[in-house]
């Protein structure tokens, strides 16, 4: 019984083998030869190189839009002119709170913290020399460049007022806010 498996499994192997010869090989070679055919043998011409022009930067005298104003400049914006409302402007001798010296967008708000009494927002410098620092700031101080007074703060964002001068030489206020983990 054994020879006759044995005989048995060696002839399905022959005819296995066998059957692998025949014109099955001969299509494949031919769709090979296709393949190597169509395939591009050379590379592409690279583009023509455009010459490097040099920008010539002519605003050299003008004011840094980074830069402080300088005091000349900012008492002729704390002017009012004809027609706008006095009693909207900057004030020039109120004490200046720390978060004042950013501006909004490198201020990030991150929490709250309340009691009974109030809510404390928590400011993240995300910049300069106290990058990393968390201040609380409270319902009524200034934050930001444009003298922002806080009116509200509530889990997800705070609202400042800012006072901002407008086209007419005039100051007008305008909301802002930070939005928490922004």
């Amino acid at each position: 019984m054994k020879k006759i498996k044995t005989m048995i499994s060696l002839s399905l192997m022959t005819l296995a083998l066998s059957a692998c010869q025949g014109n099955g090989l001969s299509e494949l070679q031919q769709e090979v030869q296709k393949i190597k055919d169509s395939t591009p043998t050379g590379i592409k011409e690279l583009p023509p190189v455009i010459p490097y022009e040099p920008f010539t930067y002519s605003a050299v005298d003008l004011r840094s839009p980074f830069a402080e104003l300088d005091p000349e400049f900012e008492t002729r914006l704390l002017q009012i002119e004809e027609g706008c409302e006095t009693d909207i402007q900057p004030d020039p001798n109120r004490r200046k709170f720390d978060l004042e010296r950013f501006g909004l967008d490198a201020l990030q708000y991150v929490g709250l913290i309340s009691n009974k009494r109030e809510h404390r927002g928590l400011i993240k410098i995300e910049s300069g020399d106290s990058a990393g620092v968390i201040q609380p700031i409270h319902v009524g101080e200034y934050i930001g460049l444009n003298d922002g007074k806080v009116l509200k703060i509530d889990n997800d964002q705070i609202t400042i007022e800012a006072i901002v001068p407008n086209s007419k030489g005039c100051w007008e206020k305008r909301p802002q806010y930070l939005v928490l983990g922004q």
